[in-house]
């Protein structure tokens, strides 16, 4: 009897056609808000703080692609790696009060520069406090700062660029923590495996 299951899976598909339509409509952003200009530093591990959940990104095995979508990653690794902009994997979460939208993720050496707004979509003003975005690399660290925050009133946006350290071979994820609303979390970019 023959198999007649895909071995392809179709999220990979979803992921290069979505990064081709980004691709397309990339733009830079403008800073306007100063205080949403903020460099990363490793959070220091706190013995006393409760064990946070097994985080992995995701990972792309390249071998196991098709040749095609093979020429499309290691494209876009190596424009990452040479310090052109790529599109994040996940350019966009929404919340019930804030919408984020990542334009632009751009490696400088050994920093990574994350460039995008964020938008109040609640009908009264959102208070982004100090220490509301934080990173997140494939290998489980975490990346916070003390500094920045905002008041946006309904509707209004603020550019963000944001610069994180990063090792070459590692993923990453961006979280905005508006508390007590759920994190939202987007994936930047992903760890390739050869």
């Amino acid at each position: 009897m023959r198999d007649n299951r895909n071995s392809f899976p179709i999220w990979i598909g979803g992921v290069v056609l979505a990064l081709a339509l980004i691709l397309l409509s990339t733009r830079g952003a403008g800073i306007n808000n100063p205080a949403l200009v903020q460099r990363f530093t490793p959070k220091p591990t706190d013995p006393g703080a409760p064990t946070a959940p097994a985080f992995q990104l995701p990972q792309v095995h390249l071998p196991s692609l098709p040749p095609g979508m093979q020429q499309t990653f290691t494209k876009l690794r190596d424009r990452f790696a040479g310090g052109q902009a790529v599109p994040a994997l996940t350019p966009e979460a929404s919340g019930t009060r804030a919408r984020v939208k990542v334009d632009e993720v751009r490696r400088a050496g050994d920093r990574v520069h994350v460039r995008g707004t964020v938008t109040n979509i609640a009908d009264q003003p959102l208070e982004i406090p100090p220490g509301a975005f934080s990173f997140r690399d494939s290998a489980g660290v975490d990346y916070t700062t003390s500094g920045g925050g905002a008041t946006l009133q309904p509707g209004q946006s603020t550019s963000f660029d944001l610069g994180v350290p990063l090792p070459p071979d590692h993923g990453l994820t961006l979280i905005l923590t508006l508390p007590p609303d759920p994190p939202l979390e987007q994936v930047l970019v992903v760890a390739t495996t050869p």
